[in-house]
């Protein structure tokens, strides 16, 4: 087991030099080299992530040699184990985005092509093919999605939902599935907004009835952490937060514990005669009513559901007309403005 420990810790030092000038030093053979031992780490990724003995000793080196890497480079990422599934293509992307990296990558992405004596030759057409690969593939690493985020994350939370979606469909595996999340969420501290990028790409994922479960399975997940969800929605842009409401009825519901979690952090400041944050409070009447006002929107019955529900709670509050009693009574003036 130890072997395998010192492997996996190799191969995350292996992708943090992908990143560096050291890599101009890299030949043909090394950098094959480099990418069978990420295949490698695929196949021990594939083998163990599923395995409840094995994994907590890979997240504990992960986590260990993260540390000593970030230490060693300011500007390394640190690797969560969900990422060793797709090793290969982060090294081949930290090489093409490295501009120390060398020719031999090109031999990487067209195997045909072989190095002679007198070096490298590709016909002029491989080299245009080579270029615009990779100025699309940097093009989409930047470019955000129809849905706002940026492709990277999307591709990030296909994956995340697809090793999800095979760990809960074996019975007993909650307990697994909430591990993962737990290394996932350790792993990104100091860069939520990545990770909540990342799951709602898991929750945009198509809703047939495995992803159902996977989906609901997240939202538990999130709720149950304190202020998690919280955090999620106030990160991502209303217009998303509309989207994933219209595709899920779970979320939509807690989308809407939110919001008024968020307006009881409101206050009325007689002085000023404006609606202010208490101490609690991160979300601001304006940027409030911005959300409740991309909610209406959207045609039946999303449209329809938030009238009711603005109704209801304008309501509940005791149903003043006048501004400055009950905040939902100035949110629903506020929107009709």
């Amino acid at each position: 087991m130890e072997s395998v420990l010192g492997h996996l810790q190799h191969i995350l030092e292996l992708l943090a030099v992908s990143q560096t000038d050291c890599v101009n030093e890299w030949d043909y053979h090394t950098t094959l080299k480099a990418f069978q031992w990420a295949e490698y780490c695929e196949h021990l990724h594939n083998r163990f992530h599923a395995n409840p003995a094995v994994r907590p000793a890979l997240e504990s080196r992960l986590h260990d040699t993260n540390r000593h890497l970030r230490e060693t480079f300011p500007s390394y990422s640190p690797v969560m184990l969900s990422e060793l599934a797709q090793c290969q293509h982060k090294l081949l992307i930290n090489l093409l985005r490295n501009p120390s990296a060398p020719s031999s990558i090109v031999q990487r992405l067209f195997p045909d092509s072989r190095p002679t004596e007198q070096g490298l030759k590709l016909d002029q057409n491989g080299l245009i093919t080579c270029k615009s690969a990779f100025k699309l593939l940097c093009c989409s690493l930047e470019t955000t999605s129809s849905a706002g985020l940026q492709v990277e994350a999307e591709v990030r939370g296909k994956l995340l939902g697809k090793l999800l979606n095979s760990i809960l469909t074996r019975p007993g595996n909650d307990d697994y599935a909430r591990t993962l999340l737990e290394s996932i969420l350790c792993d990104s501290a100091g860069n939520m907004e990545s990770l909540n990028d990342v799951i709602a790409s898991v929750l945009l994922s198509s809703d047939d009835g495995t992803n159902s479960v996977t989906q609901r399975f997240i939202l538990d997940w999130l709720q149950s952490h304190d202020g998690c969800f919280s955090k999620l929605c106030e990160s991502l842009s209303p217009g998303l937060c509309r989207i994933l409401s219209t595709k899920s009825v779970e979320f939509k519901e807690a989308y809407w514990g939110v919001l008024k979690q968020w307006a009881s952090c409101l206050e009325y400041d007689v002085l000023q005669s404006v609606w202010v944050l208490t101490s609690d409070g991160t979300v601001t009447f304006n940027v409030l009513a911005d959300r409740l006002r991309d909610l209406l929107k959207t045609g039946s019955p999303l449209k329809q559901e938030t009238e009711t529900q603005l109704a209801e709670l304008k309501l509940e509050s005791g149903a003043f007309d006048v501004k400055g009693i009950s905040v939902w009574t100035d949110l629903i003036i506020q929107l009709k403005l």
